[in-house]
């Protein structure tokens, strides 16, 4: 739930959170028992505004006049209920420096770290006790890139498929990247981390209906899971990006189909992974929404995620192949023993443009295949998605 940070005031946001959260008892409770609903809602995450330092906002300011307004909201939000977990309005250097708002607030293209125009810096400055969480923002756009010169979306030119769908895994890359930098000048940080809700993120261009996406998806997942103790909520844009629809009749596409196939089979506890093919060095220079250090495992060309689930009873990884051909993975898992048998869950359409259109015959699904034996070499179909699951011994 967020509440209104532009033209709204703090009383306000406080009076909804005694809305939602408030014993039947406070006035704000006992008329949501009015309208039917005597139990508290129990909302736990609360932010306090959405991308106040962008110009298309209302209500927009300089980032010195947001540290008062957020400290002011936290303080009569949490004054009603200690237990949410507030979400800061963040926006690291690459999203200041991909949206021109760096360049607006003190004419840096790439801003300077805790500069006016480092928007998440100052939060994490200097409202660090009024806040659990920092709500950040990415868009990554097909074909394009950010020209760190001049601050203006540029055409890339002729790129590999492999390149095409790096580019959302980088953009979560250049966060941690950029959070890093944030620990080394705000020591109080080190104390008390602030992980990060990135609660807007999607590829910009392509067809939402179309397969292509999904491997850049999952790709952007793994990158997650790598930094699973800074990410701690992830909220595509939209839910209903994941659905092809017309007026009396909806159906997953491919995006909601590779959500769906991680949410019911993929695990929860990260497990190492390494290999012997490091990344390439990333083809631009670091800096604003360009990583240091290109995302992925030590496996290229394909990319490997483990995790075990909630019990550790088993050991689920994840494998994709973002390029246009069939790969080899030799596979050695160390420190735990296997069920002789187990499960593998993929999405390999014939062609990476396959859609699924409601009314139509999908072109791309979840295959289910049971294993006999744990895969020592494996070939990975070119731009397919793998899911991998044993039981631990």
């Amino acid at each position: 739930m967020t509440v209104n940070g532009g033209f709204g005031d703090e009383w306000s946001a406080a009076q909804l959170v005694e809305y939602a959260n408030g014993a039947v008892t406070s006035p704000m409770g006992k008329w949501r028992a009015a309208n039917g609903h005597p139990e508290p809602y129990h909302i736990k995450l609360w932010g306090v505004g959405n991308e106040p330092w962008g110009e298309w906002q209302l209500g927009f300011m300089p980032v010195a006049q947001w540290e008062l307004k957020h400290n002011m909201f936290a303080k009569a939000m949490r004054e009603v209920d200690p237990t949410i977990t507030l979400i800061a309005a963040g926006a690291m250097p690459d999203a200041m420096t991909g949206s021109k708002q760096a360049k607006r607030l003190n004419g840096q293209i790439v801003p300077d770290y805790l500069s006016p125009g480092d928007w998440s810096g100052n939060l994490l400055a200097y409202c660090l006790d009024n806040m659990d969480m920092l709500s950040e923002h990415f868009y990554s756009t097909s074909g394009k890139r950010t020209d760190l010169r001049t601050g203006e979306k540029v055409d890339v030119g002729p790129q590999s498929l492999i390149e095409w769908e790096r580019a959302p895994a980088t953009q979560v890359r250049s966060k941690y990247e950029h959070y890093q930098e944030y620990v080394k000048r705000i020591p109080e940080l080190k104390a008390k981390p602030v992980p990060i809700s990135l609660d807007e993120w999607a590829y910009i261009g392509a067809s939402p209906n179309s397969y292509k996406v999904v491997p850049a998806y999952a790709w952007a997942l793994h990158e997650m899971f790598r930094h699973s103790d800074l990410y701690q909520l992830g909220a595509f844009t939209f839910a209903t990006a994941m659905i092809s629809e017309d007026r009396t009749d909806a159906v997953l596409n491919p995006t909601g189909l590779l959500f769906k196939m991680y949410r019911e089979h993929f695990g929860t506890i990260p497990v190492e992974v390494s290999g012997d093919s490091p990344q390439p060095k990333p083809i631009y220079p670091a800096g604003g929404d360009q990583s240091a250090v290109n995302p992925g495992s030590d496996t290229f060309p394909l990319d490997v995620s483990a995790a075990f689930s909630d019990d550790r009873r088993t050991l689920t990884f994840a494998v994709l192949n973002p390029s246009d051909s069939e790969q080899q993975l030799q596979l050695a898992i160390n420190g735990v023993k296997l069920a002789s048998h187990g499960h593998l869950w993929r999405m390999a359409p014939s062609t990476v443009d396959a859609t699924i259109i409601v009314g139509q015959k999908p072109g791309v699904n979840v295959q289910e295949q049971e294993l006999a034996s744990t895969p020592n070499a494996m070939a990975i179909p070119r731009f397919s998605v793998n899911i991998y699951s044993f039981a631990v011994q």
